[in-house]
């Protein structure tokens, strides 16, 4: 592994950077004690794990105090990296908190490598592979949704089903080679027909998890939300209400808008990153034209787009341009068409012009926020076909999980296949065990060293 010996003792922050009120240091490692006390007015006693004190911590060299802390210390193997640690809570000031880590760092411990103090709970069995992934996913969560699914896999909750899956597979294996080991005698432990009934069964269980990789992945990763519309339209309006903030200056000046302007906002549990555009209509202005062009170009990217018109008017040449540019991307892009303005009334020909190009049509008004709820609700059914993705327990997040189940199924499809065609128990055992191996990446069993460094790697130093 990337990663020193684990008998060396690691210290880091494990709380952000900058001033603030608390900072947590950790100290991790089998001399944790040895190098913690010699720096603290009131020594830690091996025989007080879980009791917190309060302390003074002071320069290994000069004993000149350093800051007031509270220090706990954590027995092995009772805490998160199942090793000795020590917490030490000071007051959240960088050049306390630098001191700290430098005079441990001094007493004998060494700065921790990103995601170390979590590599070591892994490798000590406080948690498997996919549970230590949850650290990071819970720790990036960017909505209430993806948080939830986020605590779940930390609970082990799609360990669970990765370990129903696996206990399937060997005792279909265990009864195989029952059959392998007793050919000559004619006893047969589990009849072929059987055990392909179970695989299928198994198969269909792994699809079943798989399926909910598209909507896991907009959980995690959240969506891009882009807003176009003639200028004056109430873009930036429809942004602010979005956001519940003023976000985006809004003008009766048209053009206000020469830009986009990205602003992270939450809606009914989902993270989405809104992109509000300069106006789209013809115009000679080389500026403009600019920021047209770069509207336009968050189409190929966008997962979801409003498409702003005015309620009250009748369409203009600056609205059929927008609506030529719909017409172009309809296939690739989720539209949907908002009429705004509705407090000052609905035009009949803008109605019927919008219903013909057949995407949702939602009137509202962003200045008195009337429809702006089944605007919300419309966005997020336009983004989750399968509304009953919301009620399952265990969602895959992870591309990596997503493709070590596609591998296990497609090694379960090979021996059904084999079975099929009357192949012999060694080439079906081959199939199986390669479905057992592709399992094992997700909990770690048989996950290789480079993920293994690649997986950690992107975690926080402290974590």
């Amino acid at each position: 592994m990337k990663y020193l010996s684990d008998d060396d003792t690691i210290v880091a922050l494990s709380t952000p950077l900058g001033k603030g009120a608390i900072a947590i240091v950790r100290v991790s490692g089998t001399k944790s004690l040895e190098v913690v006390n010699p720096l603290l007015k009131r020594t830690i006693s091996p025989s007080e794990p879980r009791v917190a004190h309060f302390n003074e911590i002071h320069h290994l060299q000069s004993l000149a105090t350093i800051d007031q802390v509270v220090t706990t210390y954590f027995r092995a193997p009772h805490s998160y990296t199942g090793e000795d640690v020590v917490e030490i809570s000071c007051h959240c000031n960088p050049l306390i908190i630098s001191n700290i880590i430098e005079n441990i760092v001094q007493s004998g411990a060494r700065i921790a490598e990103p995601g170390e103090f979590t590599f070591r709970a892994f490798m000590k069995g406080k948690m498997d592979l996919s549970q230590a992934e949850a650290v990071a996913e819970v720790i990036n969560s960017r909505s209430r949704q993806s948080l939830s699914q986020a605590i779940r896999h930390l609970e082990g909750k799609l360990s669970e089903r990765i370990m129903e899956i696996r206990k399937r597979i060997l005792d279909d294996l265990s009864l195989l080679e029952i059959n392998l080991d007793f050919s000559e005698e004619d006893i047969e432990a589990l009849p072929l027909d059987e055990l392909q009934r179970k695989t299928t069964d198994t198969i269909r269980q792994i699809e079943s998890l798989i399926h909910t990789y598209d909507y896991g992945k907009l959980l995690q990763e959240g969506i891009k939300l882009l807003i176009l519309g003639k200028p004056n339209v109430g873009k930036s309006s429809l942004l602010n209400t979005l956001l519940r903030k003023e976000r985006a200056i809004v003008s009766d000046i048209p053009g206000t808008t020469r830009d986009y302007i990205e602003a992270s906002m939450e809606i009914e549990g989902i993270a989405l990153q809104a992109v509000d555009t300069a106006g789209i209509r013809k115009t000679d202005d080389p500026v403009e034209m600019a920021g047209i062009h770069r509207a336009l170009e968050h189409l190929e990217t966008a997962d979801i787009t409003l498409c702003v018109f005015e309620a009250h008017r009748p369409m203009d040449e600056d609205d059929l341009f927008l609506i030529e540019a719909i017409k172009q991307h309809r296939e690739e892009v989720k539209f949907i068409l908002v009429q705004n303005k509705t407090d000052l009334g609905i035009n009949p020909q803008t109605s019927r012009a919008l219903s013909q190009l057949n995407f949702p049509t939602i009137p509202i008004s962003a200045t008195t926020e009337a429809g702006i709820d089944k605007l919300k609700k419309t966005i997020k059914e336009q983004l989750i076909g399968d509304r009953s993705m919301e009620t399952e327990e265990v969602v895959v997040t992870s591309i990596r999980h997503k493709e070590a189940l596609e591998r296990t199924a497609r090694s379960l499809r090979d021996a059904l296949r084999a079975m099929q065609e009357n192949a012999t128990e060694e080439i079906i055992a081959v199939d199986f065990r390669l479905a057992l191996d592709h399992l094992g990446k997700i909990t770690g069993e048989t996950t290789p060293e480079d993920v293994l460094n690649h997986i950690f790697a992107n975690f926080c130093i402290g974590k």
